[in-house]
């Protein structure tokens, strides 16, 4: 088993997901008592949420550059990201090992792909949907360009990542909001719904989705398993 190196912390609840999802996979494949060989850095997501909202790249970057060094310093054999929004930076922990990077953005391509679909929707922070990190990637590696919610949505659905989601707050109107959000784009012609927040899988699942759901979250995790136990 390869030893996973993860960046967390940004936010604490996404982390959590991670934590449990992956020793949750782990043991499922190989039975008994087994976890995964995983060696965390978890940020502080005042500082690194602080520092997004300014755009204070530098900081991110560096703190970025000292997680990753540290994590292959402690035995990491390849290295993630807990967080959607800050993939933007990925080039950063990429460039600060020769340790490989696997990207959420190429774990959610292939599952689309190989799922068949054509038209995604993208719900995320509102970064995540008018950035090109994801958007981009995406496009340039599937071929498909998602479809966004309007920009008063957008704002909408980021305040509840924020404000709610990442504190652990779920509510049933914040659900009741997404559900109408994803209703709108599958009236617009997609076949699926990217969550493109960590966090997202805390309001969405299969259950109250308007659109089969692809949690970035629990895909990456699937990619991170699967690469860890020589699977990818």
């Amino acid at each position: 088993m390869k030893t996973i190196g993860m960046i967390g912390g940004v936010s604490t609840e996404a982390t959590l997901i991670y934590y449990k999802t992956i020793n949750a996979l782990v043991r499922q494949r190989l039975g008994g008592y087994h976890s995964a060989d995983m060696r965390i850095h978890s940020v502080n997501f005042h500082e690194y949420n602080g520092a997004h909202e300014t755009r204070d790249w530098p900081f991110i970057r560096a703190g970025f550059d000292r997680a990753a060094k540290g994590l292959a310093g402690a035995g990491a054999d390849f290295l993630v990201l807990a967080c959607n929004t800050l993939h933007t930076v990925a080039d950063a922990i990429q460039g600060a090992t020769d340790l490989p990077f696997l990207h959420i953005v190429d774990a959610c391509g292939a599952k689309l792909q190989k799922d068949g679909r054509k038209q995604p929707g993208l719900l995320g922070t509102a970064f995540t949907m008018a950035q090109p990190y994801f958007v981009d990637r995406l496009t340039e590696t599937t071929g498909m360009t998602p479809i966004l919610p309007d920009a008063e949505t957008q704002k909408e659905l980021s305040r509840i990542i924020f404000d709610e989601l990442t504190h652990g707050v779920v509510t049933d109107t914040s659900i009741a909001y997404y559900e109408r959000a994803i209703q709108a784009l599958k009236d617009e012609g997609c076949d699926s719904i990217i969550l493109g927040c960590t966090e997202l899988g805390m309001l969405i699942t299969n259950k109250n989705s308007p659109l089969p759901p692809y949690d970035t979250a629990l895909i990456h995790c699937e990619a991170i398993v699967d690469y860890a136990l020589g699977k990818g």
